[in-house]
């Protein structure tokens, strides 16, 4: 093998934390799926095609381009560029390769990868504390001002306005913060919600394909049935016909017995199959309620973080005049 080549046991140590892969390695995916023999092909030296890339996963190139433009903006690959074109190294490769599997399962779909890539929500803790040490930093510069232009006044009435305007400042402030931190506790909570919608819609999308597939079989048996209770209807004439086409085809003796048995065991099948797509009809109409019930509380929340953001924009807006009227 050459040596610009990936040696595979390397390779693994440099997605131990991928979320991708260690999702595929916890559905089962055996090691020839998870490396197949073009990824240990590779040059680590170098770049390829979009064509290239394309034929190796057996993509065309606009599928690729959509895929690439997503997991660029999921910030899972990078964007590398000559012109207009794309050029991907060995780990992007192998990082398309790996959504391209994870995509191939039942129900999954984009959003299903941008949640599972961006399923911890110490991003939006770093955010907010960064937040929080601005505004706490703008408050002590604003104090700072007010102390040095407290200095500079004559009357005590000038004091008194300068102070009754730091306390709306600082109340501002303490507002803001505490809605930040409401309408982080929203988006946990939104993330969560969306988390079990996507898991919901994976299971009714099972559903409603088993029940297609259980539909089709009780079709196909009520046809049989059908079938078989004409042939009793016309049984008669049947038994008359020694030598006939319907004794040879049939290959029938004694045809009552083998009727009786037929229709039976038809009726039984037909109700079993009834019985299946009654309970999965069941667990269709449960699924769709905690669907909607679901959806309605995502809605709430979406409802309360648009009512707190928008009390934050007065806030700001009043922050700004404050500052103005100093």
């Amino acid at each position: 093998m050459n040596n610009d080549n990936i040696e595979i046991e390397k390779f693994k140590s440099l997605f131990l934390e991928d979320k991708i892969y260690n999702a595929l390695t916890k559905y089962g995916y055996k090691e020839e799926v998870l490396f197949p023999e073009f990824i240990k092909t590779l040059n680590v030296k170098r770049l390829y095609t979009s064509l290239e890339v394309s034929t190796m996963l057996n993509m065309n190139d606009s599928s690729l381009r959509y895929y690439v433009t997503n997991l660029c903006k999921f910030e899972y690959l990078e964007n590398v560029r000559e012109g207009r074109n794309y050029k991907f190294n060995y780990i992007s490769i192998y990082k398309l390769y790996l959504v391209q599997q994870f995509l191939k399962r039942q129900g999954k779909n984009l959003n299903n990868v941008k949640l599972l890539l961006h399923e911890s929500v110490d991003s939006y803790q770093k955010e907010i504390k960064l937040i929080k040490n601005a505004i706490k930093r703008l408050d002590q510069y604003i104090g700072f001002l007010f102390k040095f232009e407290k200095g500079n006044m004559q009357t005590n009435e000038e004091v008194q306005v300068l102070n009754k305007k730091i306390r709306i400042i600082e109340k501002v402030i303490l507002s803001w913060n505490e809605n930040e931190e409401e309408i982080f506790k929203i988006e946990q909570s939104l993330y969560v919600l969306h988390k079990k919608a996507f898991g919901l819609n994976d299971e009714m999308n099972i559903c409603l394909r088993k029940l297609l597939y259980l539909e089709s079989d009780f079709n196909i048996l009520l046809l049989k049935n059908d079938y078989c209770l004409k042939i009793h209807e016309h049984k008669d004439f049947i038994k008359q016909t020694k030598n006939g086409l319907f004794k040879r085809l049939l290959n029938i003796s004694p045809l009552d017995v083998r009727d009786s048995e037929c229709t039976s065991y038809l009726s039984k099948q037909i109700q079993d199959l009834k019985n299946e797509i009654i309970v999965e009809q069941e667990r269709k109409s449960n699924l769709e309620k905690e669907l909607f019930l679901l959806y309605k509380e995502i809605e709430r929340e979406t409802t309360k973080k648009m009512e707190f953001t928008e009390r934050n924009r007065e806030f700001i807006n009043t922050f700004i005049l404050n500052l103005k009227s100093t």
